[in-house]
C-alpha cells in the first residue's frame, strides 16, 4: 500500500508545474550529490530505523526521480519525501529555512480558508475566514477528493521521528502556526482547480450535506482575518494563571527561545513563588502545543520541582563524524554552527557502533534543585504535538516520577531524537535548504528502546463530539483526578 501511495506522489508531481524556476538534470543531479554526502557523512541517526541498503535505496529513488529538468515544486517534493524516508523529525526542507524562489512557493493565495483539525481521519472545521464554510462542520472533500485519500497521499512526505504517526498527523492539521504542512502540500500535490477549493461538507449537528466552492488566500492573510475575527492573540510563550483557588495553570507553547526573549527562569521563580504564597495544590504544566526548541527552558522548571540533585541524560550525545568533507562547508549557512565544522578529534572516542562521543560526554546532567520548591501535585498534559526538547522534558517528569502524564502519546521517540546541533545546508542549483541534525543516541543504545513516543498515565482519546463542543477533554480529565484524589 505505501509504494502505492508514493507511486501516486510521483504522478501526481508530474503535474504540479506552474509558472516558476526550472532545473536542469544536470543542476538537479549536483544538488543531489551534495545532499547525499552532507546526509551520509553527518547525520547521525540515519541507520537508526533502517539498513544501509535500505538507506541506499531511498537514495537511489531520489537520484532516479531527479534524472530530468523538473519545477522547483518537483524537485522540493522529491527532497521531502527522501528526507521523510529517514524517519527523523529533524531532517526536512526546513519551510523556515527558505529563502528567493523556494520561499516564494509557500506565499501563494491557494491556502484553504479555514483552520482544521484531524480526528480519525476527519477533517473538522474549528474557524474560518470564508462564512461558507461555517465552524463545527465536518470537511468530506476537497475538490473531490476524500480527505482519508489526501492524509493517506501526504503522510509519506512528513517528517517525524520512527513510525510516530500520530506525530505526522498532527502535523496535518491547520491552526495558525507560520507555516503549515497542509498549506504547502496541497497545492502542490494537487494542483488541479487551484487556487479555488470545492469542499463538500457535513453539518456534524444536522447531517445536512453542503458544497460550497472558496478561493485560496495567503496563509498569512487567512490567520490575520481568523485570528482579527475570532479575537485570537498569537500564543505567547508562557502563561501563569489559576483555575480555582487550589489549581494553576501553566502553559508553555514552546522551548524555543533562541532570541532570549522570554525570561524562563524569572517566570518560572515567579511563578512558584506565587503558588507557595496562595498555597496551591495541584499545578498542571500544559505543553500540549510545544513543539521543542532547547531544552536547558524545560529543566529550569524542574529545578523547582525536585528536592535532591537527579540527573537527566538525553543521551543525545553521539557524532556521525569528526572530521566532515571541507568540500560541504560552502554549502553551510556562514552565520551558523562554526564550532561543529572544525574539532579536534583527540577530544572524541569512537564507539562499536561506528559513532564519535566526546570524551567528557556520555555522562549526562546533574539537575541541582531550586531553593524555591514548589510542594504539590504535578500533572503534566501532552500531546503529539511534543517532540525534540517537548519530548525530553516529558520523558524526564516520567522517567523521575515527577508529574502524572495526562493526554495523547508525545511525538518524538524512545530510540532518541536526533537533533541539538543542525547544519542548514544550502544546495547549490535549486537553493533548496535542508537541515542536517548532528548529535543523536548511540545506535546501540537505541536498539534497545521500543519504536513509540511517550505514553501518558491517563489516555485521552479526543472525539468529533469533543472537538464540536468545543471541550478540553484533557483538563476535564485533569480535574476529574483531583476531584477523585479530594
Amino acid at each position: 500500500m505505501r509504494n502505492i501511495l508514493l507511486f501516486t506522489i510521483c504522478l501526481l508531481v508530474t503535474h504540479a508545474v506552474s509558472a516558476q524556476k526550472s532545473v536542469t538534470a544536470d543542476q538537479l543531479q549536483a544538488d543531489f550529490a551534495v545532499l547525499q554526502k552532507a546526509y551520509k557523512t553527518l547525520h547521525p541517526g540515519l541507520y537508526k530505523y533502517a539498513d544501509s541498503a535500505t538507506i541506499d535505496r531511498y537514495f537511489a529513488d531520489c537520484q532516479a526521480s531527479l534524472n530530468h529538468g523538473q519545477s522547483l515544486t518537483e524537485a522540493y517534493l522529491t527532497i521531502m519525501k527522501l528526507t521523510a524516508r529517514f524517519k527523523c523529525g529533524h531532517s526536512y526542507p526546513n519551510f523556515y529555512n527558505q529563502e528567493g524562489d523556494v520561499k516564494a512557493l509557500f506565499e501563494q493565495k491557494n491556502c484553504l480558508p479555514f483552520w482544521f483539525r484531524l480526528v480519525e481521519n476527519r477533517m473538522l472545521v474549528t474557524k474560518s475566514a470564508d462564512a461558507a464554510v461555517p465552524v463545527g462542520v465536518e470537511v468530506l472533500t476537497i475538490n473531490g477528493l476524500p480527505i482519508k485519500t489526501i492524509i493517506a497521499t501526504m503522510l509519506p512526505l512528513v517528517r517525524a521521528d520512527g513510525s510516530n504517526d500520530g506525530k505526522r498527523r498532527n502535523l496535518l492539521n491547520v491552526g495558525g502556526q507560520s507555516h503549515e504542512y497542509f498549506d504547502v502540500l496541497f497545492p502542490m500535490l494537487f494542483p488541479k482547480g487551484m487556487p479555488a477549493f470545492t469542499v463538500k461538507m457535513s453539518d456534524l449537528r444536522t447531517k445536512k450535506l453542503t458544497t460550497a466552492t472558496v478561493n485560496g488566500l495567503r496563509h498569512i492573510d487567512r490567520d490575520a482575518q481568523i485570528r482579527q475575527r475570532y479575537a485570537i492573540a498569537k500564543d505567547t510563550t508562557a502563561i501563569f494563571g489559576w483555575l480555582d483557588a487550589n489549581t494553576a495553570l501553566m502553559q508553555i507553547n514552546t522551548f524555543a527561545n533562541w532570541d532570549r526573549s522570554c525570561k524562563f527562569g524569572k517566570f518560572y521563580d515567579a511563578a512558584v513563588t506565587e503558588f507557595t504564597h496562595k498555597k496551591g495544590q495541584n499545578l498542571i504544566i500544559d505543553i500540549r502545543k510545544n513543539e521543542g526548541g532547547d531544552l536547558w527552558e524545560g529543566k529550569q522548571l524542574i529545578r523547582h520541582l525536585i528536592t535532591k540533585p537527579i540527573v537527566i541524560n538525553e543521551q543525545q550525545d553521539c557524532w556521525a563524524y569528526v572530521s566532515m568533507d571541507s568540500n560541504l562547508s560552502q554549502y553551510i549557512d556562514n552565520q551558523w554552527a562554526y564550532q561543529w565544522r572544525y574539532r579536534n578529534a583527540n577530544d572524541f572516542v569512537r564507539l562499536p557502533s561506528g559513532q564519535y562521543r566526546g570524551k567528557k560526554d556520555g555522562k549526562g546532567q546533574q539537575l541541582d534543585p531550586s531553593d524555591n520548591h514548589l510542594a504539590g501535585a504535578v500533572y503534566l498534559l501532552t500531546s503529539a504535538t511534543n517532540s525534540s526538547a517537548a519530548w525530553q522534558f516529558a520523558s524526564a517528569l516520567r522517567e523521575h516520577k515527577l508529574a502524572t502524564l495526562v493526554g495523547q502519546e508525545t511525538g518524538g521517540n524512545q530510540k532518541g531524537i536526533t537533533a541539538n546541533a543542525l547544519f542548514f545546508m544550502m544546495l547549490p542549483n535549486t537553493k533548496i535548504e535542508v537541515d542536517v541534525p548532528l548529535m543523536g543516541m548511540d545506535y546501540t543504545e537505541a536498539a534497545k528502546r521500543p519504536d513509540v513516543g511517550i505514553k501518558p498515565d491517563v489516555l485521552v482519546k479526543p472525539t468529533v463530539n469533543a472537538i464540536v463542543r468545543g471541550t478540553d477533554q484533557e483538563l476535564d480529565a485533569v480535574k476529574a483526578l483531583i476531584a477523585r484524589k479530594k
